[in-house]
C-alpha cells in the first residue's frame, strides 16, 4: 500500500492531484482495461461521495447503473446518474468497485469524497505559509496533534 505527499510554496485553498478511473471491467485481466488520468483531482472531505465529471463518463463510455441524489453541490437536491468505477490514487493504489455520481463542471475531472478519503489517513498541513498534503492508506496509527 502506498503514501502520497504534495507540497505547495503558499497556502492553497483546495488539495488537487492526479489520479486514474478506471470502467468497471477485471483489472487483473490486464487488456481492454480503460482508464483515464485525471490531472484535476479535487480532495472534498465536505463530500460524501466520490463525483466524476461528464467527460470522464463519455471518454470511457461508463453506463449508469442508476441515480444518486446529490445536496450542496447546485442548490437544493440533484438527481444525478450513477456509475460503478475503480479509482486509481496517487498512492499507487486502486480502490475497487467504487459507486460515483456525475456532476457537470469543468473545473475537476474528480471531486475525491469521503468514501474514498476514509480508507485512509489524510493530513494538511500550512507550516510556514506553505500547504503540504499527505495521504496514506491503509490507515496506519491515529494522528494526535498535542
Amino acid at each position: 500500500m502506498g503514501t502520497t505527499t504534495k507540497r505547495h510554496h503558499n497556502i492553497v485553498d483546495g488539495v488537487v492531484t492526479e489520479c486514474y478511473v478506471y470502467a468497471p471491467t477485471d483489472l487483473w485481466a490486464r487488456e481492454n482495461v480503460k482508464r483515464v488520468k485525471t490531472t484535476r483531482s479535487l480532495w472534498d472531505t465536505g463530500a460524501s461521495n466520490t463525483l466524476i465529471s461528464k467527460r470522464i463518463v463519455e471518454v470511457l463510455n461508463l453506463i449508469p447503473i442508476g441515480e444518486s441524489h446529490i445536496s450542496g453541490y447546485n442548490e437544493g437536491v440533484d438527481v444525478m446518474n450513477a456509475y460503478l468505477v475503480h479509482i486509481g490514487l496517487p498512492t499507487g493504489d486502486i480502490i475497487t468497485d467504487v459507486i460515483v455520481s456525475e456532476f457537470d463542471t469543468n473545473e475537476y475531472d474528480m471531486v475525491i469524497g469521503m468514501d474514498v478519503i476514509c480508507k485512509g489517513d489524510f493530513a494538511i498541513t500550512n507550516k510556514n505559509e506553505k500547504t503540504t498534503f499527505s495521504f496514506r492508506i491503509p490507515s496506519e496509527e491515529e494522528i494526535i496533534f498535542s
